[in-house]
């Protein structure tokens, strides 16, 4: 991914992450959110994710 955050459409922007695991993934947050932000949401999608036995299919969340 570029070093800048990608302009996406209706203000988001898409984000390289690494979740709690260590693994790394892509999620659009809102324009203008600071990457340890986006950091951490994406360890609260991840914990969710664990707790409910997600399926795999995309979520949108509200930060």
């Amino acid at each position: 991914m570029p070093k800048d955050p990608a302009l996406g459409r209706l203000g988001t922007e898409a984000r390289s992450v690494k979740f709690p695991d260590g693994s790394r993934g892509v999620i659009l947050v809102s324009a203008g959110i600071p990457q340890d932000e986006a950091e951490a949401l994406a360890a609260r999608v991840w914990a969710e994710r664990a707790e409910t036995g997600g399926d795999g299919r995309a979520e949108r969340l509200t930060p």
